[in-house]
């Protein structure tokens, strides 16, 4: 019913992944782009109808936000994770990284700190350093081949800082967070008055037998110090037209995050991206429902092949999220391995350095993709880091 096989030449749309390779690579026509996070994939029928529809329409002019739009997240909410979300605890954002912009603003002062647990996707220390404060780290370690919690580290963190970024699930490293993890980070929250702004943009994209535990579940005593970033652009692959929804149920916290969206002059949608959001959480549940096996089928291919033609190169588990975290440092490279795979591979990775502490060495892999670009990354792979 579903066809996630079928190639679409993107280069000619306007595409930050396809459109400006010769900006990367000028002398070479052939590198294959696995980096950012969007898929080389279709979205769903129903998101296509309901932007030509709208389309049909001749006039382009300013939009607002519609009931329908704030109803069709709070039934997928309830839907799919049991969470009755207040109408009045959603504000608008055109994405996570505005909002996580505007909380970080909201809630600190110049100087204060922010924790975030890296490697972790890059804008967070980016957007912290951006406005002024400082980064307190509190990274991940490795325990039997799988990423985990530092808690002493995390409560030392937290002991500076006002704020915790969370990212759950965990981009790049595919950690979906359980709820006793949660209820841990919760703890430390609590115990040093923290605020935490969880980022759960990729927690429709969660592989059996793991689940997405929303931050909001974990308790309502914690919700008192929550903010959830959600977004359907990572789900149904319409990250180009800029909507995300923003929990918060404190009125206080919700009041100042508030404040700085509109003082930032980002409170108001785009026409197309509010009906495309509807329509893909209204109709988008079946198609979503065959993209994980397709995806997690992507995953475990990935996996199984370079564990046999690359053996140097450590897939880690993934979760949750399209996107592998591979270690190369057994391939014992030398200098920068962004440049390396452009020049060995043909393949523009993410390279985990940009993900802070703990990065070095390894490089994300976007698998959202047909089956037939994967396997040609593979064969790239192999052909340079074979043995």
């Amino acid at each position: 019913m579903y066809d996630f096989d079928g190639a679409l030449d993107r280069a000619p749309y306007d595409c930050l992944k396809w459109s400006y390779l010769g900006g990367c690579c000028p002398d070479r026509d052939d590198i294959l782009p696995m980096w950012i996070a969007d898929m080389d994939l279709a979205a769903p029928q129903a998101v296509l109808d309901a932007l030509r529809k709208r389309a049909e329409h001749p006039v382009y002019g300013y939009a607002g936000k519609p009931d329908g739009y704030y109803e069709a997240y709070r039934s997928w909410m309830r839907q799919r994770y049991a969470q009755d979300i207040d109408r009045s605890w959603i504000l608008f954002s055109p994405g996570i990284v505005p909002a996580i912009a505007s909380a970080i603003r909201a809630y600190t002062k110049a100087g204060e700190g922010v924790c975030i647990m890296p490697p972790v996707y890059h804008p967070f220390a980016s957007l912290i350093k951006a406005n002024g404060r400082a980064v307190r780290e509190a990274p991940l370690v490795i325990q039997d081949g799988r990423y985990e919690l530092d808690l002493a580290r995390l409560d030392a963190a937290a002991s500076v800082s006002k704020v915790l970024i969370l990212c759950t699930p965990h981009n790049p490293v595919g950690r979906v967070w359980t709820r006793e993890e949660l209820e841990a980070i919760a703890d430390i929250a609590e115990k040093r008055d923290l605020i935490v702004v969880a980022d759960e943009i990729h927690a429709d994209l969660v592989y059996a037998p793991h689940r997405h535990i929303p931050s909001m579940a974990v308790s309502e005593r914690f919700n008192e110090r929550l903010v959830t970033a959600w977004a359907p652009s990572k789900t149904f692959n319409i990250a180009g037209l800029q909507t995300s929804y923003i929990v918060v149920p404190n009125p206080a916290l919700r009041k100042a995050l508030a404040a700085d969206i509109d003082a930032s002059g980002i409170g108001v949608p785009n026409c197309f991206g509010s009906a495309a959001a509807e329509a893909a959480y209204t109709q988008g549940g079946p198609w979503l429902d065959a993209l994980l096996p397709y995806l997690k089928g992507n995953f475990e291919h990935l996996r199984d092949e370079l564990k046999r033609r690359a053996p140097a190169l450590t897939v880690y588990p993934c979760e949750g999220t399209f996107l592998a975290w591979i270690d190369f440092k057994g391939a014992g490279l030398s200098g920068d391995l962004h440049q390396t795979l452009l020049s060995k591979a043909g393949l523009w990775l993410d390279a985990g350095a940009r993900f802070g502490t703990g990065g070095s060495g390894f490089a994300r892999l976007n698998f959202g993709c047909p089956r037939a670009m994967l396997d040609e990354a593979i064969e790239r792979l192999a052909g340079a880091f074979g043995s």
